[in-house]
């Protein structure tokens, strides 16, 4: 099954000087907290791998 982008997505958010990501997939949502952005940036990466999604992330 192909993904489809508004079910599936991972992306950073920043809120109260604390890193989280979100990542969607097939609708089901799950938030990871992080203490730095280069562990973040990373995590993002490997989801994005997992999930087959090949936009490159925000810099």
């Amino acid at each position: 099954m192909k993904n489809q982008p508004w079910r599936t997505s991972v992306e950073i958010d920043e809120v109260a000087d604390a890193l989280y990501v979100r990542v969607i997939e097939d609708g089901i949502v799950n938030i990871k907290a992080f203490k730095s952005l280069t562990e973040a940036k990373s995590f993002v990466k490997s989801e994005r791998v997992r999930l087959a999604l090949d936009t490159p992330t925000k810099q």
